[in-house]
């Protein structure tokens, strides 16, 4: 088996998959940069309960995680860890200013692209953060960072002291006439136009149309209100750690 890890700054997704690539189990917990290893542990195990782990492969964007999760490789599984960053093989070619800048789940959802969809190619992860990525011929040529769905509700719930928390589906209309269902209008229908908008301009810019791929924990809430046609893979980034692991045995 082989257990991927894909860390972000909310949350903790985790994948097992076996030794013919296909997927076993999928969990996502919550992340905690005040847990130690031992308490990562606890739960980890608990999960992994029965299972031999041959691999395991850390793709992170939090420092201080990532090297709990290397120290539990070596202590629980006695496994030493693919972490994703400088000197692994990826066959991406990242045409960036500083290709160090670049986060490791960015990374590993265009590999997992590249190796599955036409190019060029727009990814959308909708995360903690909402980004998309262009890349073609396998070159990472860069991309878009913005407040992610759940950040900017959270951000607007707490920065108002009457607009109450509301629960993330889309209303009937765009144009509402109560407090929660305006609410949801804007997150929901907003950020949807928001992404047929950065794609227009990604590809008046690029001087292509390109195939659009969206992944992320919020991706599903969204993308079907787009007006672009946008496939969804809530998978993208195991497929992407998946395969740079092959690269790298």
């Amino acid at each position: 088996m082989v257990l991927l890890i894909d860390v972000g700054n909310s949350n903790i997704n985790l994948a097992l998959y076996d030794n013919d690539d296909q997927p076993k189990h999928f969990w996502r917990i919550k992340t905690d940069r005040n847990k130690t290893t031992d308490e990562y542990a606890i739960i980890l195990n608990n999960l992994f309960f029965g299972e031999t782990i041959e691999g395991v492969v850390i793709g992170s964007v939090v420092p201080t995680i990532t090297q709990l999760l290397i120290d539990y490789a070596h202590k629980y599984l006695e496994v030493e860890p693919l972490v994703l960053g400088t000197g692994l093989k990826t066959g991406l070619d990242i045409h960036l200013n500083n290709p160090r800048e670049i986060g490791a789940d960015l990374v590993a959802t265009a590999v997992g692209a590249m190796n599955k969809y036409p190019q060029p190619t727009i990814i959308i992860d909708l995360g903690t953060a909402t980004t998309l990525s262009l890349i073609e011929n396998n070159i990472f040529h860069g991309g878009i960072i913005v407040p992610g769905v759940g950040t900017s509700l959270n951000s607007l719930v707490a920065n108002t002291a009457l607009l109450p928390h509301v629960e993330l589906k889309a209303p009937r209309r765009v144009v509402e006439k109560e407090t929660i269902a305006c609410m949801q209008s804007g997150i929901i229908y907003g950020t949807a136009a928001m992404l047929d908008g950065l794609i227009d301009r990604m590809e008046e810019e690029f001087g292509k149309r390109c195939f659009v791929v969206a992944t992320g924990g919020l991706a599903r809430f969204i993308v079907q209100h787009c007006k672009h046609k946008i496939t969804y893979d809530e998978r993208l980034i195991f497929e992407g750690l998946l395969a740079i692991y092959h690269k790298n045995r």
